[in-house]
């Protein structure tokens, strides 16, 4: 009875420490502007794009989380801009398709300032696997087309945010990131502009707004 007794005393601490040990996990979903920036010239013919991204964390110290991150990023081919790039295309020649889209899974690094106030700064980043898909484009002018083009390669990622607490468990964030792709060593031989994608590190930034939940 009196082992049970010294359990009943000390099973609410043991219940608690427990509690304090638990790591905090986060969730968060985004939406945002893509800006491609690099590669020269295929930069002119890429309008800017959206992101749509899904992530997780889980935090190790006071303000540093592990994250996991996979994110959808999308450019439209602007075919207005095409033909000046182009022998025997005229400016404003009709091109359908050639978007370029760029899947990624990341793992990295969140540090985040805590404060008494309800806006909390951040930086971020890391490294992981993207997945660009060049479509193919249909050149009707001269009745040609530009080949599909895909590569699969490393990445990273650089961003500063900033969280703006709702409440407890929820809130809002901004974050601006700059995203560079390798060029993976690709031998596509293509007489554009596009050729550069392959040869190339693609470079853009994105501008994210999103939802944040803690638990």
């Amino acid at each position: 009875m009196r082992r049970i007794a010294i359990l009943f005393v000390f099973f609410p601490f043991l219940i608690a420490s427990s509690a304090v040990a638990q790591p905090e996990v986060s969730v968060r979903g985004d939406v945002g502007a893509a800006f491609f920036q690099s590669p020269e010239g295929l930069n002119t013919v890429l309008d800017p794009g959206t992101n749509l991204g899904l992530g997780a964390s889980v935090q190790m110290t006071r303000g540093l989380e592990l994250v996991l991150e996979g994110s959808y990023d999308q450019f439209t081919f602007n075919g207005d801009t095409f033909g000046s790039f182009t022998d025997g295309l005229s400016i404003g020649s009709e091109v359908k398709g050639g978007d370029l889209k760029v899947q990624n899974v990341t793992v990295g690094l969140r540090y985040t300032l805590e404060n008494q106030s309800d806006a909390h700064p951040y930086i971020a980043g890391g490294i992981g696997l993207y997945r660009s898909v060049l479509e193919r484009a249909n050149i009707s002018q001269i009745d040609q087309s530009l080949p599909r083009q895909t590569a699969t390669t490393k990445g990273y990622h650089a961003a500063i945010g900033s969280r703006f607490l709702i409440n407890e468990t929820c809130s809002f964030f901004f974050e601006p990131r700059f995203v560079i792709v390798d060029a993976g060593g690709s031998e596509v031989q293509t007489e554009t502009p596009i050729r550069y994608v392959a040869t190339t590190s693609t470079r853009y930034v994105t501008v994210l707004i999103g939802v944040d939940v803690r638990f």
